[in-house]
């Protein structure tokens, strides 16, 4: 069982600190005078397409604010439930916060009464026998449970950053259209590993 935690806990080791790659393309361009024209169109259509993509992106981020005005009303009443319970909870908590470090302060006093009693009396002494069953009758004592930070207060600005992650992507595939169009007009497209993080 010792071995099968020590292999295990190495796996994990090695892990977290093995290279880590990503793909990246080493471009060769086409020798011909009409290769190289076409990459300009290739370029061209590159631009547009990174173009259209960031204008798409912001119509989708000026929907997302727009969804988050309608959406914050609700979110606002949400927050204030959520907060009133905190803060009841919160009170609960409190109080029996109190009452925990009373009970404490009561309990060093017992403590210290039992080691008075039988440093004066003896440790057989049948007094200091009563006060070791007082103080070892206690019950156990759990400190209370915080609930934590209060709930955070929607803004429009977190809403909208919200919605636009979960609807809008900047992700429109421009440079795989161009190494496509690249190795159309008879450019070498050649992909190769290039370590990231951890690189020896």
């Amino acid at each position: 069982m010792k071995n099968w935690y020590w292999l295990v806990l190495g796996v994990l080791l090695l892990t977290g600190c093995a290279p880590e790659y990503e793909t990246r393309y080493e471009l060769t361009p086409p020798a011909s005078t009409g290769g190289l024209s076409c990459l300009n169109q290739c370029e061209g259509k590159s631009r547009m397409c990174n173009l259209q993509c960031t204008r798409q992106y912001d119509q989708c981020s000026v929907r997302a604010e727009q969804q988050a005005r309608l959406e914050l009303p609700e979110r606002l009443r949400e927050y204030d439930a959520k907060l009133a319970d905190w803060k009841r909870e919160m009170d609960r908590y409190e109080t029996d916060q109190r009452f925990y470090e009373m009970e404490l302060h009561q309990r060093q006093l017992q403590r210290e009464l039992l080691h008075l009693t039988c440093e004066r009396d003896g440790q057989k002494a049948e007094s200091c026998f009563h006060q070791h069953s007082k103080y070892d009758s206690l019950p156990s004592m759990n400190p209370p449970t915080s609930p934590g930070a209060s709930p955070e207060q929607p803004t429009l600005s977190g809403e909208t950053a919200r919605i636009r992650d979960l609807t809008c992507s900047k992700e429109c595939k421009c440079d795989d259209q161009y190494r496509q169009c690249y190795s159309s007009c008879g450019g070498a497209v050649k992909p190769y590993q290039f370590c990231v993080k951890n690189c020896s």
